[in-house]
């Protein structure tokens, strides 16, 4: 079942943290204390957000942490799972190798590939309209397409969810 780890569920709320704190350098200890994670797990994250992602700046020595200097409306909740979880599918039928192959062998045969492909394309659709700035405020940019409801869509996002 697809299910984000809670390694990556730590991620992202390290980066909604630095988001909120956009250009202050912040240590890991700082954001382990405001969720109650342990430590050495957000400083695993922050390291992957910096090395694998390059989404936060690493500051070294007495006063060193990580900041986030970026547009948060820029990243999407999809980039955060590409950098946290490496590159995913809901199914492997969806699923390329380096070279741009698929890598199921039975892709060509498989009668729930063309409903598991649309399935696939529109959960990474989903992931790609949230940004960061959406999750710093709590707005669900969606809501108000599956409400049908625009003016409580607006009035949401004016005062936020908290």
């Amino acid at each position: 079942m697809l299910k984000i780890s809670k390694l990556t569920d730590y991620g992202i709320l390290a980066a909604v943290y630095l988001a909120r704190k956009r250009g202050e350098i912040v240590a890991a200890r700082e954001i382990a204390e405001f969720y109650s994670l342990p430590v050495p797990m957000v400083s695993k994250v922050l390291k992957a957000l910096h090395h694998e992602g390059n989404l936060v700046t690493s500051h070294r020595g007495v006063g060193g942490g990580y900041s986030f200097d970026r547009d948060p409306g820029r990243v999407t909740l999809s980039d955060l799972l590409e950098i946290l979880e490496g590159p995913w599918d809901l199914v492997e039928c969806e699923t390329t190798d380096d070279a741009g192959h698929a890598v199921c062998g039975i892709r060509r045969s498989c009668p729930s590939r063309g409903f598991m492909s649309g399935i696939n394309r529109s959960i990474k659709h989903a992931f790609d309209q949230i940004t960061l700035t959406d999750l710093m405020r709590g707005v669900d940019p969606t809501a108000w397409a599956q409400s049908g409801d625009e003016i409580a869509y607006q009035s949401r996002q004016a005062g936020g969810i908290q």
